[in-house]
């Protein structure tokens, strides 16, 4: 029974993740900020889920709930870097306390949860999967900040496949907008109300989900490095 370590597991992207994956059989551990949601998914559930709570942006939270998930299963076979957040602005209005947090989390909180998971990883032959964007290719107006940590996340993924090759599976998986409470943490009144209509039209999480249980279903036949899904307009 393979184990697979998802962050930013509480909601959203994550929850849907970990709802898909669960009922392909794996054992979860579940790691996010909020423990009550994180408690009610694991009585969702049922068995087979661990549950440790705790902020991706503390290196010292991560290693010790990696730690902790793989005392109580004994083996790590996948990570999945979702934890992640966005706040968009112009450049001339946004906050450098947002910029900053947009770094902490979605650039150095992968690199918390690889490093703590690296060692694990390489013993089991195991598999990363890091939640990047169609911002990993792309910059827009008013979110180059964003944009840029997404950019490095696609690095770090091509990092993995060309020095550990053989030893970890990488994918990077790359959304266009989903439907989620994402956007939300957008302060900028007028451009929230201007983006929300492209998000609420956009990705369903459980097509993510979907994506992220095929990744792992080719694993001995095949690696999948990069998947880019954006939302079908066909109508």
């Amino acid at each position: 029974m393979k184990h697979i370590f998802i962050t930013g597991a509480s909601s959203g992207i994550g929850k849907a993740i970990a709802e898909n994956l669960h009922s392909k059989g794996y054992a979860l551990t579940l790691f996010a900020r909020n423990a009550q949601a994180l408690q009610q998914l694991q009585q969702q559930l049922g068995e087979r889920v661990f549950v440790t709570t705790g902020d991706i942006r503390s290196a010292e939270a991560v290693r010790e709930a990696i730690s902790q998930s793989v005392a109580h299963y004994g083996r790590l076979d996948g990570l999945v870097n979702n934890a992640g957040l966005g706040y968009f602005d112009p450049l001339q209005q946004a906050k450098l306390e947002h910029w900053h947090e947009m770094i902490d989390t979605n650039v150095k909180g992968i690199l918390n949860a690889f490093h703590a998971a690296m060692p694990h990883l390489i013993e089991a032959r195991g598999h990363v999967i890091n939640i990047g964007s169609v911002a990993s290719h792309l910059v827009f107006p008013n979110s180059g900040i964003y944009s840029a940590t997404k950019h490095a996340v696609l690095a770090i993924s091509d990092s993995i496949r060309m020095e550990l090759s053989g030893k970890i599976g990488v994918t990077t998986i790359s959304p266009g907008s989903v439907n989620t409470p994402f956007i939300e943490q957008t302060t900028n009144a007028q451009l929230l109300q201007e983006l929300r209509p492209g998000f609420a039209g956009g990705l369903s999480p459980e097509t993510i989900a979907e994506q992220i249980a095929f990744v792992f279903a080719h694993e001995g036949r095949a690696i999948i490095n990069e998947i880019i899904i954006r939302p079908d307009k066909r109508g």
